[in-house]
């Protein structure tokens, strides 16, 4: 039996790089036999854990699907100058005020439209603070949401014992009417 000259094999973080992931999914990999590994012996260090260049390459290949790529339809439009289009098309196209209009346009419009729509609308509250407008007890992240207290001031409260909470099982709970006296 031929031995393998391991020389050319890669160490564990050249295969994570090639391969685009961390060192501790490449371990992961080899554990699982998708990437063949073996010991290299080094003289006065303990062995060293390789890999083979051609599995590397194939899970490398396999990992890195390439994105489609991103393609804009095209809209058969002449050069600009009227050319390209037939005279009918570029007539129906004509709105009352005589300006030619194309299908981005309405798009761009439509798209203008719903962002100056979003940004005059009102911001809705958190949820936790309408939570926190029916309910009589609080959690923390509820009562911190609430008051603009901490999370890190209220819990310390919680655990040193004041009078306006008290321990629900594993969470903490606060009465809604001692949180305005904090």
């Amino acid at each position: 039996m031929t031995e393998t000259d391991l020389s050319t094999w890669l160490p564990i973080a050249d295969a994570a790089a090639r391969i685009g992931c961390s060192t501790r999914t490449v371990e992961r990999l080899a554990a699982a036999k998708k990437l063949e590994a073996r010991l290299r012996r080094q003289d006065g260090t303990p062995p060293v854990m390789v890999l083979s260049p051609e599995s590397v390459a194939e899970v490398a290949a396999g990992r890195r699907r390439e994105a489609a790529p991103f393609v804009l339809p095209s809209i058969p439009a002449g050069n600009g100058n009227g050319h390209g289009r037939p005279v009918e098309h570029i007539e129906s196209t004509l709105d009352p005020s005589g300006i030619q209009r194309r299908p981005a346009d309405d798009l761009f419009r439509q798209f203008v439209t719903l962002a100056i729509q979003a940004l005059q609308s009102p911001p809705s509250p958190p949820v936790a603070e309408k939570v926190a407008e029916s309910r009589l007890f609080l959690t923390i992240p509820e009562a911190a949401a609430v008051s603009g207290l901490s999370r890190a001031y209220l819990r310390r409260k919680c655990q040193e014992g004041w009078a306006g909470a008290f321990k629900d099982g594993s969470t903490w709970k606060l009465r809604k009417v001692d949180l305005e006296t904090l």
